[in-house]
């Protein structure tokens, strides 16, 4: 969390500070991102920088945190209407995510902070990210969500857990594709589809 300090400075000033480090994580790895870079684009001093947070992870976890509250809104709505199925959930959620960040270019800030969680702090994303993001619902959203989804698929709380992690890897890597290769929205979607009805259904064709 940020200190008091960068709650006191004026909000014309802290919302830009937040968008030079938005641009920073966007555009680079969280190993090339540096203090300097962002106190001469944001025109703050160093000493600045250290008043309002500890380090750069840090100031990662507190620009990422608004992506989080943005999903959690919209998670209700979503099992709402996958009719209990967890890969339809995941089809909308996915376009819900390409319409969302793609208008305002985070789909790399995204990117990069799973890097961050995986190549930097070696962790996996279901311990570092998912259980963490679930930690956030109230008891009866939580409840709701295990048992509208995961239930059908008879599956314990940790093997959900793995399900959320590889349909993650899967949305991931399909932004990265579509990035990489400047693919259409057309397109983007059709190639996640096809991705998670292979996770759903398994890739051996039925005789």
């Amino acid at each position: 969390m940020p200190k008091d300090m960068f709650f006191n400075i004026p909000e014309e000033k802290r919302q830009m500070f937040v968008q030079v480090a938005v641009e920073e994580f966007s555009t680079k790895s969280f190993e090339e991102v540096s203090v300097n870079s962002i106190i001469k684009k944001a025109n703050i001093s160093r000493g600045s920088f250290y008043t309002y947070f500890d380090n750069l992870e840090e100031l990662l976890h507190y620009i990422m945190q608004p992506v989080k509250d943005e999903r959690i809104k919209h998670i209700k709505d979503f099992l709402d209407e996958s009719n209990s199925n967890f890969f339809e959930f995941v089809r909308k959620l996915f376009l819900y995510d390409y319409d969302k960040y793609n208008q305002n270019g985070t789909h790399s800030l995204f990117k990069n902070y799973i890097h961050f969680i995986q190549v930097v702090k070696k962790g996996s994303l279901k311990d570092n990210l998912i259980k963490d993001f679930l930690g956030t619902l109230s008891d009866p959203d939580f409840l709701k969500l295990k048992n509208v989804l995961a239930k059908p698929l008879e599956l314990s709380e940790d093997e959900f857990f793995d399900l959320i992690e590889v349909s993650l890897i899967l949305m991931v890597n399909t932004f990265i594709k579509s990035e990489n290769e400047h693919l259409n929205k057309r397109e983007t979607i059709s190639i996640f589809n096809h991705r998670i009805t292979q996770l759903e259904f398994g890739v051996r064709k039925r005789s």
